[in-house]
């Protein structure tokens, strides 16, 4: 399930775009959302991927053998503005987030449990932002820096930073109403 304590407005946004507009006839099993990774493992561009990423995010809305939490700490890069013009940026980012909540997703499964996994979603991101790059050349200030604090060996404390400050954010989110 997806947990969204501090989500910004344009990330909401960016998700329903991407998603929202391609329908799905059933709710994605854990198998459908493993095949849907492979997919993103091999391409992050084209039909095949834009349909692969819809799986994953479905499942990750509607299963609750996973929990995934999205705000600015985890996924930064969906407020940046690349240069790149308007709807490149949007489906970047969106694909961006569909390669976070594919490596956080398929942790999660590999490992039986249903506990956010922050650093491997980074680690899909990261390798999706790279082949990305590689067809429109841009840059992410956001992802750059993630990438740096994994080559440092410093991006698996980051992400334990960032789940701990959102574990202590949680009840206070709570309260709050849900974004509609």
């Amino acid at each position: 399930m997806i947990q969204m304590p501090t989500l910004r407005r344009a990330l909401a946004a960016a998700l329903l775009l991407f998603c929202g507009s391609r329908a799905l006839a059933e709710v994605p099993t854990k198998h459908d959302a493993l095949a849907a990774i492979a997919v993103l493992e091999r391409t992050v561009v084209g039909p095949e991927a834009a349909d692969a990423a819809k799986t994953i995010v479905t499942y990750a809305q509607v299963s609750d053998d996973v929990m995934v939490d999205i705000g600015p700490d985890e996924v930064p890069w969906v407020d940046e503005k690349w240069g790149i013009g308007k709807d490149a940026e949007l489906s970047g980012q969106s694909m961006l987030l569909a390669a976070f909540i594919a490596g956080n997703v398929r942790s999660q499964i590999k490992n039986d449990r249903a506990e956010d996994d922050t650093y491997s979603g980074w680690l899909f991101a990261i390798d999706a932002y790279n082949r990305l790059r590689a067809k429109n050349p841009f840059r992410s200030p956001s992802i750059d820096s993630l990438s740096k604090m994994e080559s440092g060996g410093t991006l698996l404390q980051h992400a334990k930073d960032v789940q701990s400050k959102e574990e202590q954010e949680a009840p206070a989110d709570a309260q709050k109403k849900p974004f509609a």
